[in-house]
Order: structure tokens, then sequence, then C-alpha cells
């Protein structure tokens, strides 16, 4: 059980900045794509950026983080 007042963090992927998890924005690798998590429900190994990444994500040293995060092999 969670404690009280407990808050999650999570690391952006690409700046490494660590805020609570609300503050970042998920992804998750599914058969071969890059999935946006809107909800943070989906299974699946996630990886999280922060709103001022996510604005840069199409930028190739962003999306080349994500995909490590994601395990996911460059092609």
């Amino acid at each position: 059980m969670p404690r009280k007042g407990h808050v999650p963090e999570r690391t952006c992927v690409a700046c490494r900045i660590k805020v609570p998890k609300g503050e970042l924005i998920r992804f998750v690798a599914s058969k071969g794509e890059i999935l946006l998590d809107e909800k943070g429900i989906l299974p699946g190994r996630g990886a999280y950026l922060c709103k001022n990444c996510f604005l840069k994500k199409d930028q190739p040293k962003i999306l080349k983080k994500l995909k490590k995060a994601l395990r996911m092999a460059e092609k």
C-alpha cells in the first residue's frame, strides 16, 4: 500500500529531469511502434518525456533516446 502523501517520481529520458509522474508524458513500445499512453494504463515498458522534450520529440536525438529507453532496435 502506498504511503499517504507519497507522489511517485519519474525521469524524462531526454533531459533527465526528475518530476512527479503526473507531469510527464508516457510512451509505450508495442509491435515495433511507439505509442502515446495518455491514460498511463497500456501494458509494456514505458518511457517518459517532459512537456518541453515532447514538443521537440521529432528531433533525432530525442527520438533515439526514447527508442533506447523502450529497448527498441535501431533500423
